[in-house]
């Protein structure tokens, strides 16, 4: 089902069935089942004192950013505002000066799969080109990867450099050509979807840098992808230059992904930001999992336990996997 883009918010509004009043009314009430002893903040929690630790995970969720066939970009972003505002107790031109050099060459790398059926990336890209010049970076810092040619010329960013390094790098676990544009950027704020995956369990932050950064990405594939998405990420190469991941889960993809069949797509309204990309796939495959519980499907987390990969990924140093030390807070607009 194709989105409908709107920069006003308009009072139009069209009956939720009752699937998608049953699902919504749970995530937007903060009612995600986190297991274990993760501290959640109230859905609607006061703004938190600079003294505070801050969140691992921000979890921004708004009733009025996506309706049926409506987007409304300045209400998203309002929500990116106030998930990053949440996330460094900073205003937002300054939260960006905090995550960012004011020289920084910054990819902003998105996911072309599965895209066009959750129509929701222009519109990202839109807002935090929007965002990121409001705090004073230029749009030629701005290299904006897996997005259609046409949105790249509107919102005036840079293509990507295109082609593989000459040389393999050694990541432990096997051996590829890195993309050049690797060398061309020296920040990435990743802007993965959350889907799920027919391999790996889901596709969140990691998935989106691990086998987009390689030239050969079906050759790691095996052991639903374990351990080549952790041991690729943390290449210098990529893990050096992480400054924000933020996950677009404005549509989820709740099964038979990574593709985005409208049949399984949940509007969910959410965005989750934190710099710990282990953390924010574990609280995302949360959010799936409480969605197809819902619906009576089984949950990704199954009798195996969690995806292999985010064990693996814990274990490289990329952050926590485990629930009940990960720091999230849930906030509604």
């Amino acid at each position: 089902m194709a989105i409908e883009l709107q920069n006003s918010a308009d009072d139009t509004r069209q009956p939720l069935s009752r699937r998608q009043f049953i699902v919504r009314s749970a995530l937007t009430a903060g009612a995600v089942s986190l297991a274990g002893n993760a501290r959640v903040a109230p859905a609607v929690p006061p703004t938190p004192a600079p003294d505070q630790p801050l969140p691992d995970v921000v979890q921004a969720v708004s009733d009025d950013v996506l309706m049926p066939q409506k987007l409304h970009e300045g209400v998203l972003l309002d929500l990116l505002h106030l998930l990053l505002e949440r996330l460094t107790h900073k205003p937002p031109a300054e939260a960006w000066r905090t995550l960012l050099r004011n020289d920084d060459v910054i990819a902003l790398k998105f996911n072309r799969s599965g895209a066009d059926g959750l129509g929701t990336v222009d519109a990202m890209l839109r807002t935090l080109v929007q965002s990121l010049v409001d705090a004073g970076f230029d749009r030629n810092q701005l290299v904006a990867v897996e997005v259609s040619p046409s949105i790249r010329a509107e919102t005036g960013t840079r293509a990507p450099r295109s082609g593989w390094s000459s040389a393999e790098v050694d990541f432990g676990s096997g051996r590829d050509q890195l993309a050049a544009w690797l060398d061309e950027v020296t920040a990435i704020i990743n802007v993965p979807f959350l889907k799920t995956h027919n391999i790996a369990g889901i596709t969140g932050c990691l998935k989106n840098l691990s086998h987009a950064v390689i030239k050969h990405p079906a050759q790691f594939h095996d052991h639903g992808c374990s351990p080549y998405i952790g041991d690729i990420v943390a290449l210098p190469a990529v893990r050096s230059k992480l400054r924000l991941h933020l996950v677009n889960a404005l549509r989820i993809v709740f099964d038979k992904g990574p593709r985005a069949a409208e049949e399984c797509i949940w509007d969910a309204g959410m965005l989750l930001g934190g710099l710990d990309p282990v953390a924010l796939d574990v609280v995302g495959l949360q959010v799936v999992d409480h969605v197809r519980a819902t619906l009576n499907l089984p949950r990704i987390a199954g009798s195996n336990g969690p995806p292999a990969y985010l064990a693996a990924a814990a274990n490289a140093g990329l952050g926590t996997n485990q629930l009940h030390r990960i720091r999230v807070h849930k906030v509604r607009l």
